[in-house]
């Protein structure tokens, strides 16, 4: 069995808690395979291969939605600011994509 593809959007304060967690799984849960740190999405190319070196992930990239769009992602933590999380979460989803979306899930109705 393959092993999950994670993608992380954003890589601020949460998007790191996040890497930690999802670096943290093998150690915590040795009854499952650890996660394969797939793509880190940045609004920025040069922050994003920065972030993806410093957390573990295989590749950055300056565009959320390249992360969504890899074949190798299986689940995506969405750590953006607030605004973005409605957006970018529902085209995951639309996606086929599971998700860990930050909260709030969208700052208005």
């Amino acid at each position: 069995m393959k092993s999950l593809g994670v993608g992380l959007i954003g890589s601020g304060f949460m998007g790191k808690c996040h890497a930690i967690a999802w670096n943290a799984v093998g150690i915590a849960f040795s009854d499952v395979e650890k996660p394969r740190l797939v793509h880190l999405g940045e609004a920025d190319a040069d922050l994003a291969a920065r972030r993806a070196c410093e957390f573990g992930f295989a590749r950055g990239s300056g565009d959320w939605r390249a992360v969504i769009a890899d074949p190798e992602v299986d689940v995506v933590s969405v750590t953006a600011p607030n605004q973005f999380h409605a957006e970018m979460t529902l085209a995951a989803l639309s996606a086929g994509k599971h998700v860990w979306c930050e909260k709030p899930m969208a700052t208005g109705l």
